[in-house]
This record gives structure tokens, C-alpha cells and sequence, in this order.
């Protein structure tokens, strides 16, 4: 499993030590995944991460870089992969990084697997979509891509 401090080390240019700290470890590897394509791209921008918590179940993700260093395909490539690391996060345990779904337990909402889901499997009826800039998209989660949706079909 992935570690913070191997992200750290290998993405020094866009992580600072203690970005992670509020990550459960189940996901580490798809903040892994998100920098393999992020970090190439936003190095030397100023690219700094805001916030990376847990929240209802999902990856709370914010980051911040000057305005300056944003061109139009850095937004797209961004954009993407932002929507696409949140996404995963709903399909991915948050102990282990296994597939997982939701869990509701009291007031409280964790993405798990079944050895480590606690309270009431939450039973997907539709998938999760996000409309961005350039239409309406859903996580694929067998293919682990995001998938184009028909705006009418929403």
C-alpha cells in the first residue's frame, strides 16, 4: 500500500509534508494515481494543495496555483483529474483500498469495503455524475475512466 511519505518523496515539487495528513490511507494510492498525471504537468506553477480530507464519504479535494501558470489545457487536464480522484474515492475502502461503496453508520457516511464497512450498506441506484465544463460525466469504476453522459439522460 502506499505511503504518505513515498508521495512526498516522489512528488516533492507539488507536496509538501503534512498536505496528506487528513487522507485515510485506503487512498493514498489514488492521490498516487491523480499526481502521476498532475505532477508533470503543474511543476514550477506554484501548484500547492488546500485542502485533502474525508467528507461524507469522499475525497474533499482543493488546490490552488497563480492564475499566471494556468493555461487552457492545464485547466482541462486538471479539471479532469480532480473530478476523476473524487470520484474514485467513492468506489475505493478508505482502510485498504480495495473497491468499496458507501456506508452509512448514525450521522456519519465512509467509502469501505466489506471487511471494513460498519452500519448500513448504502446501494447505489445511479451512478455518481459531476457536470463540468465540457458536459456531464460518471465514474466508470471497472474501466477507471469517466465516462461522456448524455445531458438528458441526467
Amino acid at each position: 500500500m502506499t505511503t504518505a511519505e513515498e508521495l512526498y518523496e516522489r512528488y516533492p515539487e507539488v507536496l509538501y509534508h503534512g498536505d496528506l495528513r487528513d487522507v485515510p490511507v485506503g487512498w493514498l494510492g489514488i492521490v498516487g494515481q491523480y499526481f502521476e498525471v498532475v505532477s508533470p504537468l503543474m511543476t514550477d506553477t506554484g501548484y500547492e494543495v488546500v485542502t485533502a480530507s474525508e467528507c461524507a464519504g469522499g475525497l474533499d479535494w482543493t488546490w490552488t496555483s497563480p492564475l499566471s501558470a494556468m493555461t487552457e489545457e492545464r485547466h482541462q487536464v486538471m479539471d479532469r483529474e480532480d473530478i476523476l480522484l473524487t470520484l474514485r474515492s467513492y468506489h475505493t475502502c478508505r482502510e485498504c483500498g480495495r473497491p468499496g461503496s458507501g456506508w452509512a453508520s448514525g450521522r456519519t457516511i465512509l467509502t469501505a469495503c466489506g471487511e471494513h464497512g460498519v452500519g448500513e450498506r448504502i446501494l447505489d441506484r445511479k451512478p455518481l455524475m459531476r457536470r463540468t465544463p465540457y458536459g456531464v460525466v460518471h465514474y466508470d469504476a471497472a474501466a477507471d475512466k469517466l465516462v461522456v453522459v448524455n445531458p438528458e439522460d441526467v
